[in-house]
């Protein structure tokens, strides 16, 4: 997918989502370092980086509309596009797959968080 095929709004709805997201993971969630990363021949989405504040590594992030519908095959173009490398460690200190925060924004702004890995992880035991 490429951003040729967007249409002017789609692409102003992105850069809204993109602004909501922001502002909550700086002011609210006291995240350092964010950065935006627009979509582009190889970037179906915007997304955004950043740092939280615990653990401190750098976790991406996928701002949604609530009302979008989202498959496998559009989170993998996601997935895909992401660059390859180091993306850290779990709490075992192994090095952790892609996986990406999803950010999914009601129509009041509010903001629900939510991990998605790439592939199958072994969930955690508590």
């Amino acid at each position: 997918m490429s951003t040729a095929s967007y249409t002017p709004a789609a692409q102003a709805a992105h850069t809204h989502l993109v602004t909501i997201v922001h502002r909550h993971l700086e002011s609210s969630a006291l995240w350092t370092s964010l950065s935006t990363h627009p979509a582009s021949s190889t970037l179906p989405r915007p997304l955004l980086t950043g740092v939280p504040p615990s653990p401190q590594q750098v976790e991406w992030v996928l701002p949604v509309d609530l009302r979008e519908k989202w498959s496998p095959r559009k989170m993998a173009e996601v997935f895909d596009a992401m660059p390859a490398g180091v993306w850290g460690s779990d709490a075992k200190g192994a090095t952790r797959k892609k996986r990406l925060l999803l950010a999914v924004v009601a129509e009041d702004s509010a903001v629900a968080y939510y991990f998605v890995h790439d592939g199958v992880v072994k969930p955690r035991q508590n």
